[in-house]
């Protein structure tokens, strides 16, 4: 179907399997022990009934799906994760990207959702702007 690298993705995909599976075994279970006649003590259903039902069933079971695989792979394609390891530069802290190496701040603009915002750590304003540092000495 598509290849899912993101572990968190994987989860996803294998919850979402997990239900499907469980809703058939319901499903089947139901029409093969007439429940409603077991547990409610409805008149039994014919065979040729269950049948028909179980048929729906998955008719309807096979267009959810198919709805819900659409929208996984529509999520799949939006959501940009970042996982594993990135080799960055010790000194200058670039990231590298095949042969190349951008800035920390592109790659993961470019690669994710998310946006920087410039500011200065109250430990490099003392280094680099001492003069707008006016600490009280006690």
């Amino acid at each position: 179907m598509f290849n899912i690298k993101s572990k968190t993705l994987q989860l996803v995909v294998i919850s979402q399997l997990t239900v499907l599976f469980l809703f058939i075994a319901m499903t089947t279970c139901n029409e093969i022990f007439d429940l409603p006649h077991i547990l409610f003590g409805d008149k039994p259903t014919s065979l040729e009934q269950r049948i028909g039902e179980v048929i729906i069933e998955f008719a309807i079971l096979t267009i959810i799906m198919i709805i819900e695989i659409i929208l996984i792979k529509k999520l799949y394609q939006r959501i940009r994760i970042l996982e594993g390891f990135l080799p960055i530069c010790a000194n200058c802290k670039k990231i590298r990207h095949g042969e190349s190496w951008d800035q920390i701040e592109k790659y993961i603009s470019d690669h994710s959702l998310a946006k920087f915002s410039h500011s200065i750590c109250p430990d490099c304003k003392k280094k680099l702007y001492p003069e707008f540092c006016h600490e009280k000495i006690e």
